[in-house]
């Protein structure tokens, strides 16, 4: 079996890192979360198992932070620190947080230059990525092949509440860890259920860890790209 090609190339406004070809498969978009890059996330095109070729984008936030990983938009520490000491999960559903609205409008101008119909990609992403995904999923005239939220949580409530209806019917898959630390069971299991009631078609996964991707995650995610694909 030939070697998945593997590039790097500037895609609109964002640099990206490119497996696979697109005329080989489906198109799946993965947002990295706070802190990381794009090159962190790679590694999920390779542990994902599909029964077919598939063609990966993992595009680098425009961000950086005070220690030096990329982020989509700014994430209150503080608050995070406080839930962790508290054993309390922080409730971030009725906020838009700093930044988050540049995010999304950059993504929106990269998916642009990706040249791919919408309704042609999977958009998903990891923790603050994901949450990125899944605005943009919701707040476009087409609607993409499908959505995915690992470790994600609801934000914009309001927003989503609005938008997520006129979405009815579009599959996502999503997984979250019982014990995470960083954004609460409680948040994903907020959005899942927004996303259910407004009429979506929902997978979830929920995993004893905390916040992270195993690779139970990712055979259930590989087996639901299988049938919307």
């Amino acid at each position: 079996m030939p070697a998945t090609s593997i590039t790097n190339r500037r895609i609109g406004p964002l640099k990206a890192i490119e497996v696979g070809e697109a005329k080989k498969g489906p198109t799946i978009v993965l947002f990295h979360g706070y802190g990381a890059s794009g090159s962190d996330l790679a590694p999920v095109s390779a542990e994902t198992p599909l029964d077919f070729p598939a063609h990966w984008i993992f595009p680098d936030a425009p961000n950086r932070t005070s220690f030096g990983g990329l982020a989509w938009f700014q994430i209150d520490e503080k608050a995070i620190e406080k839930a962790q000491q508290e054993g309390v999960a922080v409730d971030f559903s009725n906020a838009e947080p700093s930044g988050f609205e540049e995010a999304k409008k950059m993504a929106e101008e990269f998916l642009k230059a990706l040249d791919i119909p919408l309704e042609n990609l999977i958009l998903g992403g990891f923790s603050q990525g994901s949450m990125l995904a899944a605005e943009i999923s919701l707040s476009q005239e087409k609607t993409p092949k499908g959505l995915a939220i690992f470790s994600g949580n609801l934000i914009n409530q309001k927003s989503l509440l609005k938008e997520a209806p006129l979405k009815k019917g579009m599959p996502f898959f999503q997984s979250h860890g019982i014990a995470d630390p960083i954004l609460g069971f409680s948040g994903a299991r907020k959005l899942y259920d927004l996303l259910t009631d407004s009429g979506l078609e929902g997978e979830f996964l929920k995993f004893e860890g905390g916040h992270a991707i195993p690779i139970e995650a990712l055979e259930a995610f590989g087996s639901w790209i299988d049938k919307i694909r």
